[in-house]
């Protein structure tokens, strides 16, 4: 059937997930029209993993990738097994991006570590498509005659008519990137719930660490506790102190747990293993031979063999342990009360930094009102979704935008066959 017997398909959102979207429409054989509210595509790959874009990750069995999502990672099922890690490397691999696994937690960038070559990459296989792209068009709402979405109400009180829409606006982390949650008004207008919203992958506040902001703990372990039990994985990698508590990539990867925690108004706790290698055992064992063999040194002495020399008096006082005491003059419970503090030196979770520097948005469009096989919203016939808009949210690693690419593919291919069918029925 000719494409223009076919109405088009039109996605909202130039990112990741937009992108894709307008790919899979376009391959399945429905025209694409692409609209983007700024000037450019791709600003969030553009500027995440520091400007190298960490595209994906190496995990690839469905499975196992579901678990690196805490943001209901089993709704993306279905849609990584359609599209899983390596369709995204092999569309890049066609257009000359070649790729590497980095460590820690086996991410997957560009060898020349230029998002940009993703971004064009991406462009080149949609202008290989015949997608068409508008820039610098602000959407507004949703065309729906007839109680189905057949378009978007653009900023400029135009409209771009349309078979089905792809809606893929993402959140509000990184506003500067042009996600400012404008999807959100939209679907709640159309009677779709939104979830709670909050950022997730970003630094959390603790108070008393302003001493200390700049320094880096190495190759520590981070868990969440919340009402005394712990509430995530734990996570092993490095910890910064910050102004205004802790961040780095373990405090990245604990963050949504913590953060989902104190938005229900209960006590999250980030607790840090600094001797992550030790079992408890081992660490009581070295401890008993520091009581035995090197009593004359003082306690805060002894910590400089585990800790850097500024944080010490910090540990020390929030441990509530005398450094200037010999350790000859300390007796069961101060080594005891050390044990438990070198493997779970407790903070308390005040807050976490706003949406301007996080990296996802936790919350969206509620899941139960959208059908995980094809992306279609379960409430207006034509409307789909994919990305960050959704209440999907991932680990550090990729994730985030694997899931970008699979939801977006698999809601493109299901408006394609949406419109496709549509004009086979017309009269």
């Amino acid at each position: 059937m000719s494409k223009h017997l076919i109405p088009p398909v039109v996605v909202a959102g130039g990112g990741a997930a937009g992108m894709m979207a307008a790919i899979a429409a376009a391959e399945s054989g429905a025209p694409v029209t692409l609209l983007e509210k700024t000037g450019r595509l791709g600003f969030k790959i553009r500027i995440s993993g520091g400007g190298r874009c960490n595209i994906t990750n190496a995990l690839s069995e469905p499975n196992a990738l579901i678990t690196m999502y805490p943001g209901h990672g089993r709704f993306l099922r279905d849609a990584l097994r359609q599209y899983p890690p390596a369709k995204i490397l092999d569309l890049l691999h066609r257009h000359g991006v070649a790729t590497k696994v980095e460590a820690p937690y086996d991410k997957i960038f560009p060898v020349s570590d230029q998002s940009q070559d993703v971004i064009a990459a991406l462009e080149a296989e949609m202008r290989q498509l015949g997608v068409v792209v508008r820039l610098n068009t602000a959407v507004r709402g949703i065309h729906l005659p007839d109680d189905r979405a057949a378009g978007f109400r653009l900023a400029d009180g135009g409209l771009s008519h349309a078979g089905a829409v792809v809606l893929c606006t993402g959140g509000k982390s990184l506003p500067r990137s042009g996600s400012t949650g404008d999807g959100y008004p939209m679907v709640e207008a159309l009677g779709h719930q939104v979830t709670p919203l909050f950022p997730s992958l970003v630094p959390l506040k603790v108070a008393g660490l302003q001493s200390l902001a700049g320094v880096a703990l190495r190759n520590v372990e981070g868990s969440v506790w919340v009402g005394g039990k712990q509430a995530d994985r734990p996570w092993r990698g490095d910890l910064l102190f910050t102004h205004t508590g802790l961040s780095g990539p373990i405090v990245l990867q604990l963050s949504r747990a913590a953060a989902a925690a104190v938005d229900a108004g209960q006590q999250a706790q980030i607790r840090i293993n600094l001797l992550p290698d030790l079992d408890q055992a081992a660490v009581d064992q070295m401890l008993q031979a520091v009581w035995q063999d090197r009593g004359r040194q003082q306690l805060s002495s002894v910590l400089h063999d585990w800790l850097p020399k500024s944080v010490v008096p910090v540990f020390l006082a929030l441990a509530e342990l005398p450094g200037d005491r010999k350790i000859a003059e300390l007796g069961r419970p101060a080594r005891l009360t050390l044990l438990q503090r070198l493997r779970g030196w407790p903070f308390d979770v005040t807050g976490w930094q706003s949406f301007d520097i996080a990296e996802v948005t936790a919350g969206g469009v509620a899941l139960t009102e959208v059908n995980a096989k094809t992306m279609a919203s379960k409430i207006v016939a034509g409307l789909y979704f994919a990305g960050e808009i959704l209440d999907v949210d991932g680990y550090v690693g990729g994730y985030n935008f694997q899931a970008a690419w699979s939801t977006g593919h698999v809601a493109g291919k299901q408006a394609a066959a949406y419109v496709k069918a549509l004009s086979e029925s017309a009269p």
